[in-house]
């Protein structure tokens, strides 16, 4: 049962203690940019709490030096599943008593999954605040959790609903800022990159970003070559082709499917990557971790959206567009699917009309 919200009927609860909370969110890399408020949050209204976050290691560079947290936990849940021996139950064991060690009074479970529940559960803390059924990704999650919240039905978007774990604990001031810490060695590769391509030379620089993690995310190479042909050839802009592990073949095809003069972005890790978006004026892709990373930078986003809800998982905040094809099976989050035609009915024109308002908006702002 969930924490009755009601404004007119309010169940009172019981003080919650707030010395050590633990932060419950694994990944992936897009799901941790998405609870960085919450994170910020906590901070704002816990000034003097000590803050953990237990996460995955492939998503833990983007809170690596997060001046909010004052202890990252890094695990690797995939190596444990592949080689179930005494290293790996050695380790588990071990991540377990050192958690108990550090007695956490609140634990925060923001993926809503059985392993982050079952974490959740395993940390000892006497509060351990979740979602409440059918906001749960994995419904037997629920039994690690004893303070469960339902999202208002005004609370849509993912950043908004995982914001409303923290009603429990009665927050005054909610800060949707998400904070990033960049080496300065990843600042000196891209500043290379970008002198060296001649880049941010009077004219707006433009990331089309061909990835996507899921096959039904996906628009296709084509489409996204006619879209930077456009963007190059009616405006004052440089395209850059941005790519993740196991993607630089697209950016690859996506550059030599293209009229115009298109640039491929060098091998990046997460920071340098942020680097990267951090000179852009506008990043254009669909529904993955790249674009909520543009989008938590402040930066301006055109979304290409078809098995997702844009109003759920859409670039967060203002000034951002979205192009989205209802369909009957829409919003039905499907990673593998037969009919594409909810990203293969988007045209590039379709696209570009956003795109041009936009960079007109931008070009605006500026004067």
């Amino acid at each position: 049962m969930c924490l009755n919200r009601s404004s007119f009927m309010p169940r009172p609860t019981p003080p919650i203690k707030i010395d050590r909370i633990l932060i419950v969110k694994l990944g992936a890399i897009g799901d941790v940019i998405h609870a960085l408020p919450t994170l910020r949050t906590l901070r704002k209204n816990f000034p003097k709490a000590y803050i953990a976050w237990i996460v995955e290691e492939k998503a833990a560079p983007i809170l690596k030096g997060n001046p909010d947290l004052n202890e990252l936990i890094v695990i690797d849940t995939k190596k444990w599943r592949k080689d179930i021996g005494l290293k790996t139950i050695k380790d588990i064991k071990g991540l377990l008593s050192s958690l108990r060690k550090k007695r956490f009074d609140l634990a925060i479970d923001l993926q809503g999954l059985i392993k982050s529940g079952l974490i959740t559960y395993l940390s000892g803390a006497e509060n351990r605040i979740g979602y409440g059924y059918p906001y749960l990704r994995e419904r037997l999650s629920g039994l690690f959790t004893n303070i469960k919240v339902c999202p208002l039905e005004s609370e849509r978007h993912v950043i908004d609903i995982a914001l409303s774990l923290l009603s429990p604990l009665k927050v005054i001031k909610i800060d949707k800022e998400a904070r990033f810490n960049i080496p300065e060695e990843d600042e000196a590769y891209i500043d290379t990159f970008i002198r060296e391509k001649g880049l941010n030379k009077g004219k707006d620089l433009v990331i089309i970003n061909p990835g996507a993690g899921w096959k039904t995310k996906l628009w296709g190479t084509a489409n996204y070559a006619a879209l930077a042909d456009m963007i190059a050839a009616k405006n004052k802009a440089d395209i850059v082709i941005t790519w993740g592990p196991g993607e630089e073949e697209m950016a690859t095809e996506v550059k030599s499917k293209m009229t115009e003069k298109g640039i491929i972005s060098p091998p990046t890790t997460l920071p340098s990557f942020i680097s990267l978006l951090k000179r852009c004026n506008l990043f254009v892709g669909a529904d993955t971790g790249p674009i909520h990373l543009a989008a938590a930078l402040g930066k301006r986003c055109v979304g290409i959206y078809g098995p997702s809800d844009p109003s759920r998982n859409g670039p967060y905040g203002e000034g951002h567009r979205v192009v989205y094809k209802k369909m009957e099976c829409g919003n039905c989050y499907k990673r593998e699917c037969d009919d594409l035609s909810c990203m293969q009915t988007i045209t590039p024109a379709d696209v570009y009309r956003e795109v041009e308002a936009l960079l007109k908006e931008i070009r605006d702002d500026h004067r």
